[in-house]
């Protein structure tokens, strides 16, 4: 079992999770800092998807983990799951079941419809708000 320095940090502040963490430390738990290179395209591959906005650092990390490590990623995260779904990354859910279907993800200008690549906070052509939309296999 391994867990990454900032997941580690997350877990030790308490909550639910601090007692298994314990018990897993007292099983073996390595802790393990995946390198920038492999951290660096899994957030590329998260802005191809337009999953990076829905990932925090650690998750990034976690993800970087496992593809250095050829791991499983045991979590209940979507956003985890459907990335490491695109990026070929073995991931089991906890608690849920675990995504059936791979999502990508666009920005939409919510008054005149325009799509942008990247997120914005407002329509450069209108001045609407731009929301995050999940795609459609047919969009």
């Amino acid at each position: 079992m391994y867990i990454t320095p900032s997941a580690l940090d997350e877990i030790s502040k308490g909550g639910r999770w601090y007692q298994k963490l314990q018990r897993m430390r007292a099983a073996g738990l390595k802790v393990v800092s995946p390198p920038g290179t492999i951290v660096e395209d899994v957030k590329k591959h998260a802005r191809r998807t337009g999953d990076y906005l829905r990932l925090s650092d650690t998750d990034v990390e976690v993800i970087a983990a496992a593809i250095q490590l050829d791991a499983t990623i045991l979590t209940d995260d979507y956003s985890i799951q459907n990335l490491a779904r695109s990026m070929d990354v073995g991931y089991k859910g906890i608690a849920q079941e675990e995504i059936s279907q791979e999502y990508k993800w666009d920005h939409k200008c919510k008054k005149c419809g325009r799509w942008f690549k990247e997120p914005k906070e407002e329509c450069e052509r209108c001045g609407g708000e731009v929301k995050t939309v999940r795609l459609t296999p047919h969009d």
